[in-house]
C-alpha cells in the first residue's frame, strides 16, 4: 500500500484524499486548518455553496468535473433524509438568470450543461425579475459547507486516513515543505515513512508555497440570514415564505453576483455577493451589506416584503488562478532524492463543484507517480546488483 499525504483540507484537498483512500492508498493529510476553523486564510467554510457551473463549452474538462461531482451528489441525495442530513446537501429548483447578453443567455436552451441537470427548461420572458435579459430552470444542489465539510473529514478518518495539524514552512518554496511533511511524519510512527506522492491542495497558500504569481484571491462578501415570512398588510397575519429555492443572477459587467442559497439542514439563507479580484479586505463592507440585500430583495419577489433577520457578515478569498486550475505532476529534488508531487490548486469559485472529478482526475496522477517511482526503484535495484556482481 503507497503513502501519499495531501497538503491541505478545503473541500479539494479532503475529496482527494477520499477518493485516495478509496483507491487503496494510505493517506496522511497535513493542513494548518481543519473542519471547524473559522479563519479567513481557510477558504472553504465560507463559500456559498451550490452547483452552479462557471466551464464554458470550449472548456471540455473542466464541465466533466463538474457533471461528475453533479452527477455524485444527486445520487447521493437519493439515500434519502438520513444522507442528505449527514452531508449536508439538497436539492432545490435553481433559477439562474443573466443580466445582460452573453454567448449562453442569447441561447439558453442550447448551454451545454443543458442535458446533464434534471428538470431544465428556459424561463419566459414574463417571470424576469427586474434588470434581467434571461433565465433558466434547473434542479441543483445547495451544500451546508461546515456540515459537508466535517462529513468528507470523518469519512476519511473512518476509512484510515491519519491527520496531522501543522503549518508548513514556505520559505524554502515546495522541497522545504516535502522535508517538514518526511519529519512530522516521522514523529508519528515508529518506522520510516516512504511516501510515494504528495497532493498540493493549498489554494491561495500555493502563492507562496510553490512561487505561483498567477494564483490571486477573488474575495467574496456575503449574509448569514434568516428569513422567517413575508410582512402582511397591517392588522393581517404574516404569510410563510414559498419553498426554498436557488436564485442567482450573474452580471459579467460587474464585480459582484446576486444570489440567494438556503443552507440545507436549516432554516437559514446565504445571501449575496462580491466577486472582487486581487482584493485581500478582511473586513465586511457595510454600503456593500446593504448593496446585497437591495439586489437580493429584487431578485426573489418574495423577499420584497419579508423581514431578514441578518445573524452575521462573511468574507473569504476564492483561490483564483490565471489559466485556470493547475492540475498537473511535478518531479522535485529534495536532498538529492527525487519526490513526485501532484499539483491541485486554482479552482476559484468552482471549488465544490470541481472537487469529485478534480479528485478523480488527481488521483490518477498519483498512480503514474507511483508507478514511474516503483519503475525508477527497479533500475537503481538492477544498476546496483550489477556493480556488486562486477566487484
Amino acid at each position: 500500500m503507497s503513502n501519499v499525504v495531501v497538503f491541505g483540507a478545503g473541500v479539494i484537498g479532503l475529496q482527494t484524499a477520499v477518493t485516495l483512500v478509496e483507491a487503496g492508498y494510505k493517506v496522511t493529510v497535513i493542513a494548518k486548518h481543519f473542519p471547524g476553523d473559522e479563519s479567513t486564510e481557510y477558504t472553504s467554510p465560507w463559500a456559498g455553496a451550490q452547483w452552479r457551473t462557471h466551464a464554458t463549452a470550449d472548456q471540455i474538462e473542466q464541465c466533466q468535473w463538474d457533471i461528475a461531482s453533479y452527477k455524485y451528489w444527486i445520487n447521493m441525495t437519493k439515500k434519502g433524509a438520513e444522507g442528505r442530513s449527514e452531508n449536508g446537501i439538497e436539492i432545490y429548483p435553481s433559477y439562474f438568470y443573466w443580466a445582460t447578453p452573453t454567448e449562453e443567455s442569447v441561447s439558453p436552451s442550447s448551454i451545454w450543461f443543458a442535458s446533464h441537470t434534471h428538470n431544465f427548461s428556459v424561463l419566459p420572458a414574463r417571470s424576469m425579475p427586474p434588470d434581467t435579459y434571461a433565465g433558466v430552470l434547473y434542479d441543483s444542489i445547495a451544500i451546508n459547507p461546515s456540515k459537508y465539510l466535517a462529513s468528507l473529514l470523518s469519512r476519511v478518518t473512518n476509512l484510515g486516513a491519519s491527520t496531522i495539524r501543522a503549518m508548513l514552512p514556505t520559505e524554502a518554496g515546495l522541497a522545504g515543505a516535502i522535508e517538514e511533511a518526511e519529519r512530522l511524519l516521522s514523529q508519528v510512527g515508529t518506522e520510516k515513512v516512504e511516501v510515494a506522492a504528495f497532493v498540493n491542495c493549498t489554494g491561495l497558500g500555493a502563492r507562496e508555497l510553490v512561487k505561483d504569481e498567477n494564483v490571486f484571491p477573488i474575495r467574496g462578501q456575503t449574509l448569514l440570514a434568516c428569513i422567517p415570512s413575508v410582512t402582511s398588510p397591517l392588522n393581517q397575519p404574516s404569510s410563510p415564505l414559498p419553498p426554498p429555492a436557488i436564485y442567482t443572477r450573474e452580471d459579467a459587467a460587474t464585480p459582484s453576483i446576486t444570489y440567494i442559497i438556503p443552507r440545507p439542514g436549516t432554516s437559514t439563507y446565504v445571501l449575496g455577493g462580491t466577486k472582487q479580484v486581487n482584493d485581500w479586505t478582511v473586513a465586511a463592507d457595510k454600503t456593500t451589506t446593504l448593496e446585497i440585500i437591495e439586489r437580493c430583495r429584487a431578485l426573489w419577489p418574495a423577499l420584497r416584503e419579508a423581514e431578514i433577520e441578518m445573524l452575521a457578515t462573511q468574507v473569504g478569498f476564492r483561490p483564483g488562478r490565471k489559466g485556470g486550475a493547475r492540475l498537473e505532476a511535478e518531479e522535485v529534488q529534495v536532498n538529492g532524492k527525487t519526490k513526485f508531487v501532484v499539483h491541485q490548486y486554482g479552482h476559484g469559485g468552482a471549488g465544490y463543484q470541481n472537487s469529485i472529478g478534480s479528485a478523480e482526475k488527481a488521483v490518477a496522477l498519483v498512480g503514474e507517480c507511483v508507478r514511474k517511482g516503483d519503475d525508477k526503484e527497479v533500475r537503481e535495484t538492477v544498476k546496483d546488483q550489477e556493480i556488486a556482481s562486477r566487484d
